[in-house]
């Protein structure tokens, strides 16, 4: 028998064991239907609900009736990494249709894919997230659109496109494999990879993200006959694997990306971890490897060695296997049961299923995370598919009519908590029945899915849902995929079909279902019947511990706030940035009614720190606060972007607060206020460190300050290279004045201002006045404009790092020891940069801004016809031409420098600074400090011909020897500038990326 043979003959025996009677023990076979007609009508509601108000947008918005769209709806963090602008839930419903037998809504919704979705956008996405929603997504319409055509004879015009659509994804996401271990970076951007911005440093991921990309990347390439996808998926696998604690065989949960160190190393079978162990599994039963297995295999011993405690499964230090990590559990785990179904293993897939059904019981629906004596630890329940997953495959496994009963008390649940008139919303807090204005694309295309499955008999289905692997989103993948051997894919992207002549004889003869269920029907419930009541009888036994502090009530310079989370087990960590934090280990604490209040104390810190409660309270916030500033005798209003607070006085609707800045003493304001009398009625300036943040708003209001600004502590940072974060109070909200805080370079330009005109008036106000419009300030100012723009050779350089890293797009060259601008007509061209590149955080209406620069420039006689005709909307490919087309180069730079209305910078800009930046680095470090062009036109910053010279020749250790032909200076020491290169190893474009695009002219 070959393996697709065995494969097929295990999922049918395992999976298919239906009775064919028309009474169903407790459920006769006409309230079945009404049951299975019921989740249809609760299916329409929800799609037609998305159809009607939110399509073409990623989700629907339930209580509000209209679509989420990334970027406009506020940010909800991490959950908005799923969302592309790609319509994500038409497309994960796609085969949820065909399911349902809805051929005809099923073809409507693959032209409307085809017609309205794109993948050019510019936007960071999950690649964990885009690979099983979109990819797997767009995979199994394809394959069910070929099965249409084949049985049904139907879609006949249908040529491929969605296979094709799955490609072009795949390929925007392969530059996430793009690292040393091969372990993908969690985030992409759609457009630019990883080239973007956008994305900021990250240097981690989850073990679920990296090891959940096998089945699609696999059905991917063996779909198209290229092999790269499958190759890429296996290699994160394999490393992953290698990584594995040798030990106990247990896997950690967050890793880094680039050396594989395991960052936490907590290992469960919840949230972080799960599907990559359902992979193992599922990669060998689609993909006929039995390397999967044999992983899969001793994972799972160890899991059931060390995580599993009797129906529970708690979390363990993967180093430390006897020791639990935390005290609660996640809802994600409650897949685990399905996933022991398909292994073989019913006994304790049982156990742990009913565990959960009681604690859905108690609540109406699984709370998303829970303690081990099943008290709520976090409320929420975005209406996830787990569990309703798990009783399918039960049901389906056991035949028991009591897994029917536990879906008619999910599908009541859904009807009374959840529904509301445009579809069904997400519940906030399980113990309150509140909702929240979300509904996630995985409840239409997983669980009302299995749900309809489990209602659904098998005669009455269209397809023979047995020959299919269901992913970790629910999509189908049929099993002949394993036909296809890697090594020889074909180009072809029909989907082969299974010939069921070879397994007929087979089908229902292995296993032995005797052995498997020894009891006969009443194998499941011999299991249950000692588990009853599991949680009723450990959940009244608990009391509420009597109080000692609340989260709300910790101040971190408080010793008897401090000496009370040490009996709680909690200890207290000061980090240098003047941040706190906090590991709660319940064997440190006094006793176990303190260990349980060091529960609710960690849980009421995390409450307080999550979005809704700050978008309730801070809803004015549009994610960043603003600091300007102005001289007095000027309107001309400098912005800089500054993270909020959680405390402090809300300035949303009212009049800014203005005021003159005074630095406090002790800068840190972590004790009393040196100079008080200087701080009263003005905006206080406090460093970061040594206490928190509230603290120091406390010491400054005491003085009679009306706003604190506080400065980073940390050299080089930005808003542009870092995550905007709220400062919080933890503690008591006493403080009746606004506190922001700037990063450094932010800090830095507000700083500068201050020391060269310490009257400046400075303001602080809601995020919404960075979108206004101002007269433009100018940068520099000079007598002599002339002398300035020419960039003559005696301008002096201030002496830089010569890193590589600092010729980077993403960082900044920031000088040793800078310099403020002492004279106000010779600005050094690094420092300019400086200027300029501490903008590109406010770029706003890139195009049109070029477009007036050039307008405003001197072309030739030539070009000066074709500059006039310069639209607004200039292309991506043209910008770069057309800015090169000024003789003057220097004089655009200088105006682009003028624009104050930056938000973020085009791709063919960032170019033209990062070779900008790596001139600077390189005539800085080997011309002895000084500019050695005196010929404007070999002068890369005056001629356009010498500068896209400049940027096209490749420029190495050796560079020094062909660079002292075009750099023409009777005093220059050409020996000793060839010995600085040398000792220097300067690698200059090595570490830049810099594209280019050809015109049919030939011009680039």
């Amino acid at each position: 028998m070959n393996f697709p043979t065995l494969v097929t003959v295990i999922w049918s025996a395992i999976l298919g064991l239906h009775l064919n009677s028309d009474v169903v023990w407790g459920m006769s076979a006409e309230e079945k239907d009404n049951v299975k007609e019921q989740v249809k009508e609760m299916f329409y509601h929800a799609y037609q609900s998305y159809m009607d108000h939110a399509y073409p947008a990623d989700e629907l918005m339930p209580l509000s009736c209209k679509g989420r769209y990334r970027d406009i709806e506020p940010n909800r963090g991490d959950v908005d990494d799923a969302l592309g602008n790609f319509s994500l839930t038409l497309v994960d419903t796609l085969d949820t249709l065909v399911v349902l037998g809805d051929f005809d809504e099923f073809e409507k919704a693959v032209k409307r894919v085809i017609k309205d979705v794109s993948f050019d956008n510019d936007v960071v996405v999950s690649v964990f997230e885009t690979n099983i929603r979109m990819v797997g997504g767009l995979l199994s319409g394809h394959i069910l659109a070929h099965y249409l055509q084949e049985q049904f004879n139907r879609m006949s015009w249908y040529r491929g496109e969605l296979l094709k659509m799955a490609r072009d994804l795949g390929y925007r996401l392969l530059p996430a494999f793009n690292t040393t271990t091969g372990v993908p970076h969690p985030r992409i951007n759609l457009r630019y990879g990883l080239k973007s911005p956008k994305l900021g440093v990250v240097r981690e991921t989850c073990t679920a993200c990296a090891g959940t990309m096998i089945l699609e990347f696999a059905a991917l390439s063996r779909l198209t006959g290229e092999t790269i996808f499958e190759e890429k998926a296996r290699v994160a696998m394999d490393y992953l694997w290698q990584q594995r604690h040798r030990t106990s065989d247990l896997m950690g949960t967050v890793l880094n990306i680039h050396n594989g160190d395991w960052i936490r190393r907590d290992s469960g079978v919840g949230a972080g971890i799960d599907s990559y162990y359902e992979y193992c599994l599922k990669a060998y039963i689609l993909l006929g490897d039995d390397v999967y297995l044999e992983r899969f295999n001793r994972h799972y011993s160890a899991v059931m060695k060390y995580i599993s405690q009797g129906p529970l499964l708690v979390d363990v230090h993967m180093h430390r296997p006897h020791t639990n990590s935390r005290n609660f559990m996640d809802s994600l785990l409650a897949f685990w049961p399905g996933l022991q179904v398909l292994k073989g293993d019913i006994k304790p897939a049982i156990e742990t299923h009913e565990m959960l059904y009681q604690v859905m019981q108690r609540h109406n629906f699984l709370p998303e995370a829970f303690t081990v004596d099943f008290q709520v630890h976090w409320g929420q329940h975005p209406l996830r598919p787990e569990f309703v997953e798990s009783t399918y495959f039960l049901y389906k496994a056991t035949n028991d009519p009591y897994y029917l009963e536990v879906g008619q008390k999910v599908l009541d649940s859904l009807q009374k908590y959840a529904r509301v008139p445009c579809g069904f919303a997400a519940v906030k807090d399980v113990r309150t029945g509140s909702h929240e204005d979300r509904m996630d694309s995985f409840v239409l295309a997983e669980t009302l899915k299995y749900l309809y499955l489990l209602f659904a008999n098998k005669d009455e289905l269209n397809l023979e849902v047995d020959d299919f692997v269901f992913t970790t989103e629910a999509h189908l993948l049929p099993l002949s995929l394993s036909r296809i051997n890697n090594s020889t894919l074909i180009g072809s992207a029909k989907v082969p079909i299974l010939d069921e002549s070879m397994v007929e004889d087979f089908t229902h003869s292995c296993p032995n279902t005797n052995y498997l269920f020894p009891e006969g029907r009443n194998f499941a419930q011999s299991i249950r019947i000692p588990l009853k009541n599991l949680v009723e009888e450990v959940c009244p036994s608990n009391k509420s511990p009597m109080r000692t502090l609340h989260a709300a009530e910790f101040q971190g310079n408080n010793k008897d706030h401090l000496d009370a989370v040490k009996r709680m087990g909690i200890t207290v960590i000061k980090l240098s940035d003047g941040r706190i934090q906090m590991i709660h280990n319940v064997s440190l604490a006094d006793s176990a009614e303190r260990a349980q209040e060091g529960i609710m104390f960690m849980q009421e810190l995390v409450e307080q720190s999550k979005a809704p409660h700050y978008m309730e309270e801070f809803s004015y916030l549009e994610e960043y606060q603003t600091v300007y500033y102005y001289m007095p005798d000027t309107k001309n209003r400098k912005l800089l972007q500054a993270c909020p607070a959680k405390f402090g006085m809300d300035v949303r609707g009212k009049v800014p607060i203005e005021s003159n800045l005074k630095i406090a003493q002790p800068m840190k304001a972590c004790s009393e206020i040196q100079n008080g009398n200087e701080l009263k009625g003005k905006i206080a300036i406090v460093k970061r460190g040594s206490c928190m943040f509230i603290e120091k708003a406390r010491n400054v209001q005491e003085v009679g300050a009306v706003g604190a600004i506080v400065i980073d502590n940390v050299p080089d940072t930005s808003i542009r290279k870092s995550k905007m974060f709220s400062m919080d109070g933890h503690g008591k909200d006493d403080v009746a004045i606004p506190m922001v805080f700037l990063f450094s370079e932010e800090a830095n330009i507000l700083l500068k201002a201050f020391k060269k005109r310490p009257d400046i008036v400075v303001g602080i106000t809601d995020g919404s006045l960075m979108s206004d419009i101002y007269e433009d300030p100018a940068v520099l100012h000079s007598e002599n404009k002339e002398k300035t723009i020419q960039l003559s050779a005696e301008v002096q350089f201030v002496e830089t790092k010569s890193s590589p890293k600092s010729l980077e797009k993403d960082n900044i060259i920031t000088a040793k020891n800078q310099k403020v601008f002492e004279e106000e007509g010779s600005a050094s061209a690094q420092q300019r940069v400086q200027i300029l590149l501490n903008k590109l955080h406010n770029l706003q209406q890139i195009k049109s801004d070029l477009d007036h620069i050039l307008s405003q420039s001197k072309p030739s006689n030539m070009e000066q016809k074709k500059t006039r005709k310069v639209k607004k909307e200039l292309k991506r490919d043209m910008s770069f031409r057309e800015l090169a087309q000024d003789e003057t180069f220097a004089g655009v730079f200088e105006r682009l420098m003028k624009k104050e209305r930056i938000l973020e910078i085009d791709q063919d800009v960032q170019v033209i600074l990062s070779s900008l930046r790596e001139l600077v680095q390189m005539q800085t470090s080997a011309l002895n400090q000084k500019l050695c062009f005196e010929n404007s036109v070999i002068n890369p910053l005056h001629s356009k011909t010498a500068f896209i010279q400049f940027i096209t020749t490749k420029k190495t250790d050796l560079y020094a020897s062909d660079f002292k032909f075009t750099c023409i200076d009777s005093e220059l020491d050409i020996a000793q500038m060839e010995e600085n290169f040398k000792k220097q190893h300067i690698t200059i474009t090595e570490t830049t990326e810099i594209s280019f695009s050809t015109l049919q002219d030939g011009d680039l």
